[in-house]
């Protein structure tokens, strides 16, 4: 009686991940995703591009003490790119408006605050989207897994939007409260307060900052609803079909 060789696939042998490690790197990708979308949505707002929208809304409110809108793009510009690109606060001391320093001693120590902060979470924002990359292509990997990815991104942008949007909503309720405790969570008391008079202010007046909170949940929303979908997409593909 002869018996017909069988061909194995050396696959069907590898090492499955273990449930309980399927299940954590799941639970890793919905904590890390509102750290992703949230802060690269900074990084978008953080641009030239996002300036010149901003400075040509048509209730964006004019400087009443001389800057025009060239003066505001300009400085701005500079302030942002200062903050954006790590640069020697010099670049700011050197900036002048009618032969004058631009920015007093009190508005240079804020920004290299400011600076600190963005570069801090840059510096997180890589590291989480690296740690959610490598671990989306281990989930990945194997067929068996994937229905585990497509809940992690399901769940992530799912935790995204309810997070960024209640925060958002209490942004339009209470505006100044919000403002005021953003401010205090990343800088020393009193240091971010100025005169309206002085250029950071003039340059980034409150309803700068208004508009720009809104458009930064908006952005997160938006890609916290688009990594949604991207799940639902993804578990749709791996579900069985159905046929009537």
């Amino acid at each position: 009686m002869s018996s017909t060789p069988s061909h194995v696939d050396p696959l069907s042998h590898a090492i499955r991940m273990p449930v309980a490690l399927a299940h954590w790197l799941q639970v890793t990708i919905v904590i890390l995703m509102p750290v992703v979308l949230v802060l690269g949505a900074v990084r978008l707002i953080a641009t030239d591009q996002y300036l010149t929208l901003e400075y040509n809304r048509p209730d964006f409110p004019p400087d009443p003490y001389g800057f025009a809108y060239a003066d505001q793009l300009t400085y701005a510009s500079a302030t942002v790119r200062y903050m954006r690109d790590g640069l020697g606060l010099t670049t700011l001391a050197e900036l002048q408006w009618e032969g004058q320093p631009l920015y007093n001693d009190r508005e240079l120590t804020h920004m290299q605050d400011v600076q600190n902060v963005y570069q801090a979470t840059s510096w997180i924002w890589m590291l989480a989207l690296n740690v959610v990359v490598l671990v989306a292509f281990a989930l990945g990997w194997r067929r068996e897994n994937r229905p585990v990815l497509a809940a992690g991104l399901k769940r992530g942008g799912l935790l995204t939007a309810s997070l960024v949007g209640g925060v958002s909503l209490l942004a339009v309720i209470g505006w100044q409260l919000w403002f005021d405790t953003f401010h205090r969570l990343f800088f020393a008391s009193g240091t971010w307060l100025f005169n309206a008079t002085d250029p950071l202010i003039r340059l980034v007046p409150e309803k700068f900052w208004f508009d720009t909170a809104l458009s930064l949940g908006a952005l997160s929303v938006a890609g916290g609803l688009l990594v949604t979908s991207s799940g639902w997409y993804l578990h749709r593909r791996l579900s069985p079909t159905v046929k009537p």
